[in-house]
């Protein structure tokens, strides 16, 4: 299967990089956009069960249709009466309808092959799209499993080929996109590399590196190549109202370059769908030693 590549939209994805002055903190348009190509669009119509529930808004009167990896079975446990809701099971794909309004109710939904339950929240609104949405499993052996991560990437989505050449010295491209494969990217397509493990000398979580008291910071790992050091921290909101990252002015310590994925705008505290996000530090010091002063507002 070919493997699909997705441009991200710039909104999506903000990559800051040291520059004389903090007008011109970006790196140059072709940097830009080869990184890009490497970070999968935020797709709305793409769900991934990871043990939560999963919302799904129906619109009324009209057919949404769920993609599954498998042949399903579904149950709605006598909640909904046929003329709330149709449902139509074509092995892969469950076609839904909802004939009138009703309060969100759960459904249950089995994967044949290895009778994993999938729980769907099915929530009606006169507003809600009729655009299919594919619902991926999270597999428990990937790469992913034990990071503290909530976007979880479609291996189609991704291209582990890499155009730099290893004599050269590796440019901030190549240093985000490997960080990014170590949290997201399945071990069948994981590639040897002149990257290695890099001490972060740092604590669990660290305070100073985003300004106002936003996120809590968990540092996740960090590689060294070429004397240049890339590190990946996972940000999560603290308050139950949505935030900004702004990495031109909330970033604090000395980086050559950043990047955020998949989003800079984090839902409130504890919201599944979205309160969490993975920034990308390169630094020509250890994670630790690069630590420093806030741009902008400090």
């Amino acid at each position: 299967m070919k493997y699909l590549l997705s441009i991200m939209l710039l909104l999506c994805l903000n990559i800051t990089a040291q520059a004389d002055s903090l007008s011109s903190l970006t790196l140059t348009d072709a940097e830009m956009q080869k990184l890009k190509k490497y970070f999968p669009d935020e797709d709305t119509n793409r769900l991934t069960w990871q043990g939560d529930p999963l919302t799904v808004a129906l619109p009324i009167n009209k057919e949404k249709r769920l993609i599954f990896p498998n042949s399903i079975s579904v149950d709605v446990k006598g909640a909904l009466a046929s003329d709330q809701l149709r449902i139509l099971n074509n092995d892969h794909s469950l076609y839904l309808t909802a004939l009138k309004s009703f309060s969100t109710t759960r459904i249950y939904v089995t994967l044949k092959d290895n009778g994993e339950v999938v729980m769907l929240d099915l929530s009606p609104s006169e507003t809600a799209s009729s655009s299919t949405q594919q619902i991926d499993i999270k597999q428990k052996n990937s790469a992913a499993t034990d990071k503290s991560v909530t976007t979880s990437i479609s291996q189609s989505a991704i291209s582990l080929t890499s155009d730099s050449n290893a004599n050269e010295n590796v440019g901030f491209v190549e240093l985000i996109r490997f960080a990014w494969q170590q949290l997201y990217a399945p071990d069948r397509l994981m590639q040897k590399s002149n990257f290695s493990r890099a001490p972060m000398h740092t604590e669990k979580f660290v305070s100073d590196l985003i300004y106002g008291d936003k996120v809590i910071a968990y540092p996740q790992g960090s590689w060294i190549s070429d004397n240049h050091y890339v590190t990946a921290v996972y940000l999560r909101n603290k308050y139950q109202h949505q935030t900004y990252i702004n990495l031109q002015k909330d970033l604090c310590g000395d980086w050559q370059a950043t990047a955020i994925y998949p989003t800079t705008y984090l839902a409130a505290y504890g919201d599944k769908r979205g309160d969490s996000t993975m920034l990308f530090l390169v630094s020509n010091r250890p994670f630790g030693d690069s630590m420093g002063v806030c741009h902008g507002h400090a």
